[in-house]
């Protein structure tokens, strides 16, 4: 299959997964949050933030290793299978044994059976984590899409249930134990692994040089978006840190889609051609513009519907969660092009390189937005958010800039001013609408879902007749999946 072929197809099926993975998300979220006590949320925060760690060593490594490597074999998997286990065993009893400490340091002894509990979902995913990396890597994206979809679907389904019994916090924990149970089961199912009793030392250190490079930029990841939670749950109440948790994850649900595609099909699909760098780098290029097409006219929509968003998915309870909600929405355009500068520095096998930037950023978002809650409350945290992200996407610029050279108005510039006439397009239909309706300082639903379903028409419209007003990057992408081309 050519390579053209190969993106279509994976984009394709992962387009299908993260629709609907993000649809049954949102259904999760706005029913749980009117189900739940904001304090259960804050819990969770902690227990994630502290369960994060370890999944950062099992997921962020060896997996991502075999996709990265060209050529494996039956010991390179059982090798990374192996470490991956071992790893995850590590992790748990570490965990169990620290938890109480853990709750000491939050002052709360429910943490303590929350996290021994949670922390069995490590078990879980280091025995997932090879098997769906080898899916990956051989492009069978339907296979893994189908697995998360019903997976997810069992588990949300249990945890609401739980949730009308009211078992509190227990109905997240149980949900996710559930959804990672099945996947497992599934997707080692699809991805079955000769199983070998010897231990493949060598090949577990061939995979674990790109490996331990991969977990030093995860773990830099975690701490500048769940790490955050343990920062922020030393400076917050509990019911103020479950506002922010809630507020950041609405602010992941728009990204979730293009930053999959990148991580799952746009990182396989560089590690193949990692030694063409002038097809390699079209493709970055491209893939900033298409990403910033789509985010920055989306990030202008959200931050003027931030409040319906919030009656929509939180209810009326949450109405604290609206201007740091809008705050962080600013985030969305950098945090996406970000991710594709991740992938194309991943797939040349240049991880240390990017180790450096990533650390930089995540001091600069500890110590800025750490600083701004302490003295600003949640709104001055997420300013503190946004600051760090505009100064880690210039510092990933720079440095695809150095490796591939170039200048910083391909790789900057043009991607952006394509995105920010989009968005100006919006903004105006936003405002004229808004000022048509007298909506200015008001959130109605009802008026938002016409708006919505209006926008959709217009789009549809555009796409038939003025397809071009979109832009070079969004043009050719709907070109090609209209077959116009």
């Amino acid at each position: 299959m050519s390579l053209s072929k190969k993106i279509k197809n994976a984009g394709k099926w992962q387009s299908l997964s993260v629709i609907s993975l993000n649809v049954l998300q949102l259904v999760y979220f706005a029913i749980m949050t009117r189900l739940l006590l904001k304090e259960d949320y804050g819990l969770m925060a902690i227990v994630n933030g502290t369960i994060g760690i370890g999944n950062i060593f099992i997921q962020g490594g060896m997996g991502s290793a075999l996709i990265q490597r060209k050529e494996i074999n039956n010991n390179h998997i059982n090798g990374a299978l192996q470490t991956s286990i071992l790893i995850g065993l590590v992790l748990y009893v570490c965990f169990y044994f620290l938890s109480p400490y853990i709750a000491a340091t939050y002052n709360d002894s429910r943490l303590d059976d929350l996290i021994k509990v949670s922390s069995l979902n490590l078990l879980l995913l280091a025995l997932n984590n090879i098997s769906v990396n080898l899916l990956l890597k051989n492009f069978r994206f339907k296979n893994a899409s189908l697995v998360d979809i019903c997976a997810n679907l069992i588990g949300y389904s249990f945890g609401v249930y739980l949730a009308t019994k009211n078992y509190g916090v227990w109905s997240l924990v149980v949900a996710t134990l559930l959804s990672s149970l099945i996947s497992t089961i599934t997707m080692f199912y699809f991805a079955p692994i000769k199983i070998s009793l010897k231990f493949h030392y060598t090949e577990a250190k061939e995979l674990f040089g790109f490996g331990s490079g991969m977990m030093l930029l995860s773990f830099s990841n975690f701490l500048s978006s769940k790490g955050l939670n343990l920062v922020f749950g030393k400076i917050f109440a509990q019911d103020i840190l479950g506002i922010y948790e809630r507020t950041s994850r609405i602010k992941e649900l728009p990204s979730q889609f293009l930053a999959s595609i990148i991580n799952k099909v746009m990182f396989p699909v560089m590690s193949e051609i990692q030694d063409e760098n002038e097809k390699l780098i079209k493709i970055y290029k491209f893939g900033i513009g298409v990403s910033n097409s789509i985010m920055i006219p989306l990030t202008v929509f959200l931050i003027f519907f931030s409040a319906e968003i919030v009656q929509i998915l939180m209810g009326t309870n949450w109405d604290e969660a609206i201007l740091p909600l809008q705050i962080m929405f600013l985030v969305l355009t950098f945090s996406n092009s970000g991710k594709m500068t991740d992938a194309v520095i991943r797939s040349k096998g240049l991880i240390y390189k990017n180790v450096t930037r990533k650390y930089i950023f995540t001091a600069l978002i500890v110590i800025i937005s750490g600083s701004l809650g302490y003295f600003y409350g949640i709104n001055g945290a997420a300013v503190g958010i946004v600051i760090s992200y505009f100064i880690n996407y210039l510092m990933m610029i720079i440095l695809v800039k150095n490796v591939f050279e170039g200048s910083m108005k391909e790789y900057f510039f043009e991607p952006l001013l394509a995105g920010i006439k989009l968005g100006l397009y919006v903004a105006i239909i936003i405002v004229i609408y808004k000022s048509i309706f007298n909506l200015w300082n008001i959130a109605d639903v009802s008026m938002f879902i016409v708006f919505l379903l209006f926008l959709i028409i217009v789009f549809i419209t555009l796409l038939k007749f003025r397809p071009k007003i979109f832009g070079h990057y969004l043009h050719t992408v709907l070109d090609k999946a209209l077959n116009r081309k």
